[in-house]
C-alpha cells in the first residue's frame, strides 16, 4: 500500500507539473509578473491537494489496516477457544517437548492445568511398549513434513496409568524450527466398553454354546445366522447344516405359516418391539425325518435407529410338556367323568367360599345349572343362617388343615328341610392357593328309615324283655309246682331229686331274668349271672352243714346259646361238690374262678372236700348230673378237665368265646 501511495503521489506530480505549467503559458504568456504569481500559487496549490490527497489515503489506509489487525485479533481469539474447548486434547511439540498443550490434554493426562504439561518431555509421558512407534511418527511430521492419520497408542498419565488414545499429527512451524501439532482423543472408555462387550459376547457365547435350549439368531428376512450346538442333541444337525437349511425346510408348513402369522401380528401390535415376547409351540423336522414340538420364544432386534435387523430366539423341547399337558387333559377328563357319575353332591370352593367347580348332583340339589352356581356362594341360594353355619365349618378346615364331617341342615327352593352329612378337605395347590373339598350325601332317608328301625327295634326289645320274664315267670312255676310236689312226698331221695331239678329250673331262669334286666337282649354277663347262681345252688343244698364259697370272677359276656349250657354245666358242678365232696363232713369251702383270655373261657369250680374216689372219670359216671356236664361241654364245643388231692377235688371248664365256624 505505501509504494502504490508514493508512485501514484509522483505520477500526479509529474502531471500536474506538465499541465498546469502549459496552462499557465498558454494564459498569461504576455504577462510575466501574472505568470510568476500564477506560478507560486500554483506550488501552494499542489501543495494543499497532494497534502489532502495524501491525508484521505493514508486515513483510508489505517481505517484498513485497523479493521485488518481487528479481524486477526477476532481470528485468534476464535481459534484460541476452539483449540482450549475442543472435545479432543491438541498439544505442540519441538521434538523434544511439549510446548502448548490444551485444557482437554490436561484432563486426560490427569494434570489439574496445562501448564503441567508443557516443558515436559515428549517420551516421558509415552509408554514403553509405543514409543518406537511414536518415534517414528514424529520423524514423519519434522524429517519428512507430512502428516500422520490416526492411530492407535498408548501414553502415560502423570500419575503412570495407562491412557490409551487415537492420535494424528500434522507439520507445525515453531518460529522458524519445525514442530509438529499432535490431535489425541481419549479411547480408554471406549475400549473398555468394546473389552467389556467382547468379554459379554464370549460369556453369552459359551453360555450359548453350552445351553441345552436351542438358541439361534435370525435376520430380518427369517434365515439362519447363529444357531447353537444343542442344535445336534435336538435335531441331528451339525450347526453348518442347520445354518444352511431355510425355515421352510426347518419347519413343517403349519409351524412355518404361524410364525410368519405371529411375526406379522406382532409388528403389526407393536411396532417397537416394546412388549414381552410370546411363546409359541412350533413343530421342527429332525435329520431323521421325525418331528418334535418346541416351544419357541423369539424377541426381535433393532439397531440405534430403530430399523429391524433381526431377531434371537430360545427353543425348549416341548415334548415331554406336552405329554405332560394331554395327561392332564385326559385326567381333568377323567375326573369330570368321574364327578358325573358321583351320585352325591361334589364341590369344590376357594378360600373366599365361592363355588369353583360343582357336579351335576350338586346343581340338582340346588335346582340350578353349573354356570349359575360357579362363582358364587351359599348365601346365593339358602337361607342366611343356613348359610352361616356352612362358612363357619368351610372356615374350620381352612384354619386346621384337617377334615370335617359335619351333619347339616338345609332348605330347597321346594321348602323341603334335608339333613346332609358333608365332609370336607383341605387342598392347597402348588401355587398356594387354598381350596376346600366337599362331598355331601343326603341322609334324609336314611334318617327317617333309622328313626323307623329305632321305633321297632325299641318295639322289639319291649318284646323281648316280656318274652324272657314270661319265659322265667314260667320256669319259676315249673320250680314252685316241682316244690310242691316234694312236699307231697316222703323219701328224701326223691326229694333230693325234684331240689336238683328245681336248681337246674332255677339256673335256666336266671339266665332269661338277667337278659331282662340287663340292656343287652342277646348276651349274657358270666360274672353277674354266677354271682347270683353259685348262692342259690349251695344255700339250697348245703342243709345244716356251714359250706362257705369265694368267687373270682373276670366279666365276660356270652351269647345266650352259650350262657344257657355253661350255667347248667356249672349248676351241676357246684352240685356235685355240696353233695359228694363233704359228704360225712360238717363244714367246706367252694372256689369259683371265671377268666377269659386270647377267645377262650375258663371256669374253675374247686372244693375242699374229700377228693375224687379212685378211678374217677366222668364218661364213667352214670349220675345224671355228671352225664350232663359231659354233654353240655361238647354242646359248648369246650373240654373239661379234672383233678383230686387230699386237699379236695377240682373241675377246669373250657370253651370258646365264639364258635370256630362263626
Amino acid at each position: 500500500m505505501p509504494v502504490s501511495i508514493a508512485l501514484l503521489y509522483t505520477v500526479l506530480g509529474f502531471l500536474w507539473i506538465l499541465f498546469s505549467d502549459k496552462l499557465a503559458d498558454m494564459l498569461f504568456r504576455y504577462d510575466p509578473d501574472m505568470l510568476l504569481r500564477v506560478s507560486s500559487y500554483k506550488g501552494f496549490a499542489f501543495v494543499v491537494v497532494t497534502s489532502l490527497l495524501l491525508f484521505f489515503l493514508l486515513k483510508r489506509h489505517v481505517k484498513a489496516y485497523h479493521r485488518k489487525e481487528l479481524e486477526l485479533l477476532q481470528s485468534e481469539e476464535r481459534y484460541r477457544l476452539v483449540v482450549e474447548y475442543a472435545p479432543d486434547a491438541i498439544l505442540i511439540h519441538d521434538g523434544v517437548r511439549f510446548v502448548f498443550a490444551n485444557t482437554e490434554a490436561a484432563k486426560i493426562f490427569g494434570a489439574d492445568a496445562p501448564d503441567r504439561l508443557v516443558g515436559r518431555e515428549i517420551f516421558s509421558l509415552v509408554h514403553e511398549d509405543f514409543r518406537a512407534s511414536v518415534a517414528e511418527r514424529m520423524a514423519q511430521n519434522l524429517v519428512a513434513k507430512v502428516p500422520v492419520m490416526l492411530r492407535e497408542q498408548c501414553y502415560l498419565r502423570l500419575d503412570g496409568t495407562s491412557l490409551e488414545v487415537e492420535v494424528s499429527a500434522v507439520p507445525f512451524a515453531l518460529n522458524g524450527a519445525d514442530g509438529a501439532l499432535i490431535f489425541m482423543r481419549n479411547i480408554g472408555p471406549r475400549k473398555a466398553a468394546e473389552r467389556s462387550l467382547r468379554e459379554s459376547e464370549a460369556k453369552y457365547r459359551l453360555l450359548a454354546d453350552n445351553a441345552h435350549d436351542l438358541i439361534y439368531t435370525l435376520d430380518a428376512s427369517l434365515r439362519l445366522t447363529y444357531i447353537s450346538p444343542s442344535v445336534k442333541k435336538l435335531l441331528g444337525f451339525t450347526v453348518d447344516e442347520a445354518l444352511a437349511r431355510s425355515m421352510e425346510e426347518t419347519l413343517t408348513p403349519e409351524s412355518a405359516a404361524r410364525v410368519k402369522e405371529a411375526v406379522r401380528q406382532s409388528m403389526e401390535a407393536d411396532p417397537a418391539g416394546r412388549s414381552a415376547p410370546r411363546a409359541i409351540d412350533i413343530e421342527m423336522y429332525r435329520k431323521d425325518g421325525t418331528t418334535v414340538w418346541v416351544e419357541a420364544v423369539v424377541r426381535r432386534i433393532f439397531d440405534a435407529k430403530g430399523k429391524l435387523i433381526g431377531f434371537v430366539g430360545v427353543s425348549r423341547d416341548s415334548s415331554e410338556r406336552r405329554r405332560v399337558e394331554e395327561e392332564l387333559q385326559l385326567s381333568r377328563q377323567f375326573t369330570a367323568l368321574v364327578l358325573a357319575a358321583i351320585p352325591d353332591p361334589v364341590f369344590v370352593k376357594d378360600s373366599s367360599h365361592r363355588f369353583v367347580q360343582v357336579n351335576e348332583a350338586l346343581c340338582a340339589m340346588l335346582g340350578q345349572p353349573a354356570d349359575a352356581i360357579i362363582g358364587k356362594a351359599d348365601v346365593d341360594f339358602v337361607s342366611r343362617d343356613e348359610a352361616v353355619v356352612f362358612v363357619e365349618r368351610d372356615n374350620l378346615v381352612l384354619e386346621t388343615g384337617q377334615p370335617d364331617l359335619y351333619e347339616e341342615r338345609l332348605t330347597d327352593s321346594q321348602g323341603q328341610t334335608h339333613i346332609l352329612v358333608t365332609r370336607k378337605g383341605l387342598f392347597v395347590d402348588p401355587k398356594g392357593n387354598r381350596y376346600i373339598v366337599g362331598v355331601i350325601r343326603d341322609v334324609t332317608s336314611d334318617k327317617i328309615r333309622e328313626r323307623q328301625l329305632r321305633d321297632s327295634l325299641l318295639e322289639k326289645e319291649v318284646l323281648l324283655k316280656e318274652v324272657h320274664h314270661r319265659v322265667k315267670n314260667n320256669l319259676q312255676i315249673i320250680s314252685s309246682l316241682l316244690f310242691l310236689q316234694k312236699d307231697t312226698v316222703n323219701d328224701p331221695a326223691i326229694q333230693t331229686i325234684f331240689e336238683e331239678s328245681r336248681n337246674r329250673i332255677a339256673s335256666m331262669a336266671l339266665i332269661h331274668e338277667e337278659l331282662y334286666r340287663s340292656g343287652d337282649l342277646a348276651r349274657v354277663d358270666l360274672k353277674e349271672y354266677l354271682e347270683r347262681l353259685a348262692p342259690k345252688v349251695v344255700q339250697s343244698l348245703r342243709g345244716s352243714k356251714s359250706i362257705g364259697f369265694a368267687l373270682n370272677l373276670a366279666e365276660c359276656r356270652v351269647s345266650v346259646d352259650k350262657a344257657i349250657p355253661f350255667g347248667l354245666a356249672i349248676n351241676e358242678l357246684l352240685t356235685n361238690a355240696v353233695k359228694h365232696g363233704f359228704a360225712n363232713r360238717d363244714a367246706g369251702n367252694i372256689r369259683v374262678a371265671l377268666t377269659c383270655e386270647a377267645g377262650m373261657i375258663l371256669a374253675v369250680v374247686e372244693d375242699d372236700g374229700v377228693g375224687l374216689p379212685p378211678g374217677f372219670h366222668p364218661d364213667a359216671v352214670r349220675s345224671l348230673g355228671m352225664q350232663l356236664v359231659v354233654q353240655l361241654t361238647r354242646q359248648l364245643r369246650g373240654g373239661l378237665t379234672f383233678g383230686s388231692s387230699p386237699q379236695g377235688a377240682a373241675f377246669r371248664l373250657t370253651f370258646p368265646l365264639a364258635d370256630p365256624a362263626a
